[in-house]
């Protein structure tokens, strides 16, 4: 994993080799922890099967797969979800107002003195009646370049570009409880992806995470490779952006496997010198064959204080994706805007259950 924090390199790389991928993730919780938004913009999706029908035919690399997934939350629960993919030309970016879209979803960045800062615009109407409509504001301190730097032969970049942002959400939504709006300011986080081959060419599979504290933010990630294993994690000062703690000692515990045999850590340690971490994955809030995220809780003993903060983390085992035995519950969740959607996604009553 090539890891990085320069706001610089938020532009999509469109010659990414055979196999490439790539996308904008966005994530945010109220004060709180009882509302908060996952948002990506994908300008090609590797969760896309039918990405992975043109990757087994040699095809991919001659077009792309524009995509966006949005997972609203509320008390804990899923109360709007949508994962939509769509035709290449309904991916664009504007190089000259910083701002990318997929169809009429977009985001726009502001670079101004030392801060970043974007605007999410959502405008999305489901084959359910399902619908979401609204922005999304995030400021976050202009991060040093230099701030984490992790270089390997590996051929996935991460890229933290605000690991700590401010967010303010005002959204209009049709969701599992019918009408409502999550208006909610708070904590959240953004990072760029960018892979130059399949996923799980890289690594066997990928825990990540991050968790907002009033001073600092945690970000951890652990990934095993198919010979090794890399981990990395920060406690980040918020304000002055700057690497307060390294950690490289972690230990994962009370594993569980769900309904499609996927198997993760509920339990998440860290240490370094007396600098304590410890992450509880306790609430989930997504859950599938390949992949999983959670809602969770932190405590970290820093300096001789402990601290304790909601955050999010997530899990995901690549190869699964590949597994057709699995498609069917995949065409359930996506859908391919230049196709007839699945029956299930056109019924107000069934297409949340698979939420």
């Amino acid at each position: 994993m090539n890891i990085s924090t320069d706001v610089r390199q938020i532009t999509p790389d469109f010659n990414k080799s055979f196999g490439g991928y790539e996308w904008w993730y966005f994530d945010g919780l109220s004060e709180d922890g009882q509302q908060g938004f996952v948002i990506i913009f994908y300008q090609t999706n590797p969760f896309s099967t039918q990405y992975i029908k043109d990757l087994e035919a040699g095809q991919v690399g001659r077009v792309s797969y524009p995509a966006i997934s949005v997972s609203l939350y509320k008390g804990g629960k899923t109360v709007y979800y949508s994962f939509l993919e769509f035709g290449k030309d309904e991916f664009t970016w504007d190089d000259e107002t910083k701002t990318l879209s997929v169809e009429q979803n977009s985001v726009e960045y502001v670079f101004k003195n030392n801060e970043l800062s974007f605007e999410i615009k959502l405008g999305q109407e489901l084959p359910s009646g399902h619908k979401v409509h609204g922005r999304i504001k995030g400021e976050a301190t202009k991060g040093n370049e230099n701030l984490i730097q992790s270089v390997s032969e590996d051929r996935h970049s991460w890229n933290l570009l605000t690991p700590g942002t401010s967010v303010k959400a005002q959204l209009e939504v049709v969701g599992k409880n019918g009408e409502e709006v999550l208006n909610f300011t708070g904590n959240g986080y953004h990072d760029h992806n960018t892979g130059q081959e399949p996923m799980k060419e890289s690594f066997r599979d990928w825990y990540w995470g991050r968790y907002h504290f009033k001073d600092f933010t945690l970000v951890y990630y652990l990934m095993q490779k198919r010979n090794t294993e890399q981990f990395e994690a920060w406690l980040i000062d918020r304000d002055n952006q700057q690497v307060l703690e390294k950690f490289s000692d972690a230990e994962m515990s009370y594993f569980t496997r769900n309904w499609f045999g996927l198997k993760s850590a509920r339990k998440i340690e860290l240490k370094e010198g007396e600098t304590t971490v410890n992450i509880q994955c306790s609430t989930k809030i997504d859950d599938g064959p390949f992949y999983q995220r959670f809602k969770g809780e932190s405590i970290v003993n820093y300096n001789g204080q402990v601290y304790a903060a909601h955050g999010i983390s997530e899990y995901i085992y690549p190869e699964n994706i590949y597994k057709k035995m699995f498609w069917p519950l995949v065409h359930m969740r996506l859908n391919y805007r230049e196709q007839r959607p699945h029956w299930v996604q056109k019924s107000r009553l069934l297409y949340p259950w698979t939420w």
